[in-house]
């Protein structure tokens, strides 16, 4: 069963990534900040982090009505998803560098960092349940949300904030 929730988290991942990317620009307003505001690397950070937070907790719920237990789920989320952030920037940054800026070969590195990631969540749900450990995954969580949020309205003025298409940092004012 937990095969099949990394599986379709996966997928539900990947698919809620092209919900977040616009949800700002369709909704701009204070509250839509924690979702990604420009085309920066940092916002598609905040893309990455949050596509899975959707997708996962969506299914957690649904598995949750039917009585199915996700061990250490937030702890799993957390992991996975900074694993993801990671292992994305690694091989994409180089192939950017490269090749320059390719939508396709972006969604094909997104995806292939996703499988990579959800199969570290894969583990970690596996695992005994740890309560500490998926307190812990929470509190990370929200803190990251506070910490990409503020940054979105304090962007520090380097090309990892520089929205390269508008050339602006943070919210377009």
């Amino acid at each position: 069963m937990k095969k099949r929730f990394v599986i379709i988290s996966s997928i539900l991942t990947f698919l809620m990534g092209f919900f977040v990317h616009g949800i700002y620009e369709w909704f701009p307003s204070l509250v839509t900040t924690i979702f990604p505001v420009n085309e920066s690397l940092f916002e598609h950070m905040k893309l990455i982090f949050l596509s899975p937070l959707l997708a996962t907790t969506i299914l957690y719920f649904i598995y949750k009505k039917k009585g199915i237990t996700i061990n250490n789920f937030f702890f799993g989320f957390f992991m996975s998803t900074v694993f993801n952030i990671l292992i994305f920037y690694l091989i994409y940054l180089p192939v950017y560098k490269d090749m320059g800026e390719n939508l396709l070969v972006t969604l094909i590195i997104y995806f292939i960092t996703i499988l990579l990631s959800q199969y570290v969540n894969y583990l970690i749900i596996n695992d005994k349940h740890n309560r500490t450990l998926n307190v812990l995954g929470l509190i990370l969580s929200i803190i990251s949300i506070i910490v990409m949020t503020y940054y979105t309205w304090n962007p520090i003025k380097s090309d990892f904030f520089l929205d390269t298409h508008t050339n602006t940092y943070g919210i377009k004012k």
